[in-house]
């Protein structure tokens, strides 16, 4: 009994967290799409981008809609009578909904990887993320096959077996992009410290912030959360569950907003050879003390240097 309580206030928790982070993923889809649709410049790059935005806001909108008439089964048609929950378990809306989830998971994950290229170009370092997401979509193959066998039901063995793997590879192509995308930026942000080429990417918001967003490390960090509590079955994964669920797509359509400002790392600054960067101009010692002052100007030679630079 304590067990059935457990999970059905689980469920609720995860209802809420699904419900609000939709919310704020709407109003972030929507500011982002706009953007793209009226950013001039740079085609290729925004119909990218533009494709992915649209394409995940499709699958995250129905993944929502599954889960929120699930809900409506579980916490309201279930009262009523607890058979017709039972064979929803294992229904059309079940299998959906696994679908969808699976499907934005691959998404996101190819628009990272999308990211890792333009970061990296075709480097030999940017290969091991794409072996890991094509072991993910063989392992989310699986998954949906488990998932849609008659009188399957979500935390059965066969389930995890495949489940554990696909969100352990999904992560795992998260965090290796995620520091190839992080190492790149700390490369480039202290070899621009270090001259006078200034980037806009890099300039107004914290470095940490900018990393952050970049390299999705959101989603990353509640990957890493989620992967032991699905791995042990217990009701907790749930809330969990439907916040990976959200941060899958609010992840990379923060990347797709700064896009569509124009503030987002672009394949033309990743190919700035950084030792062609010219150093910060340094005032030559002077052999004399006296101040030398500047024509038309009342301002000190230093100030003068100050504004410069």
């Amino acid at each position: 009994m304590s067990s059935a309580i457990d999970g059905t206030g689980n469920s609720y928790a995860a209802a809420l967290v699904s419900s609000i982070l939709y919310g704020f993923y709407l109003l972030l889809a929507i500011q982002c799409i706009y953007g793209l649709l009226t950013k001039h410049g740079s085609t290729s790059g925004r119909n990218v981008a533009l494709g992915y935005a649209v394409l995940l806001f499709i699958v995250q909108t129905v993944y929502y809609a599954a889960g929120c008439r699930w809900s409506a089964i579980e916490f309201v048609d279930a009262s009523i009578d607890p058979a017709v929950f039972a064979s929803e378990l294992s229904g059309n809306l079940s299998l959906l909904k696994d679908t969808m989830y699976v499907i934005n998971i691959w998404v996101a994950d190819s628009f990272l990887l999308y990211r890792v290229y333009i970061i990296w170009s075709l480097h030999y370092v940017s290969l091991l993320p794409f072996a890991l997401y094509l072991a993910s979509l063989a392992t989310g193959i699986g998954l949906l096959v488990e998932t849609g066998k008659p009188g399957a039901v979500f935390g059965q063995a066969s389930i995890i077996n495949f489940g554990t793997p696909f969100w352990s590879l999904s992560v795992a192509t998260n965090v290796c992009a995620t520091v190839l995308i992080v190492s790149r930026l700390l490369y480039h942000h202290g070899a621009l410290r270090r001259s006078t080429t200034r980037n806009p990417a890099l300039s107004g918001t914290s470095p940490a912030v900018i990393m952050f967003v970049e390299s999705a490390a959101l989603y990353a960090v509640c990957g890493i959360i989620y992967i032991p509590l699905f791995a042990v079955d217990t009701p907790v994964q749930y809330p969990f569950s439907a916040l990976l669920g959200g941060v899958v797509s609010i992840a990379p359509t923060l990347i797709m907003a700064r896009m569509a400002k124009g503030t987002a790392l672009t394949k033309e600054w990743s190919d700035i050879p950084l030792v062609d960067m010219p150093p910060v101009a340094q005032p030559a010692p002077s052999q004399s003390t006296e101040t030398i002052p500047v024509s038309g100007s009342n301002m000190e030679p230093n100030r003068v240097l100050m504004q410069l630079v």
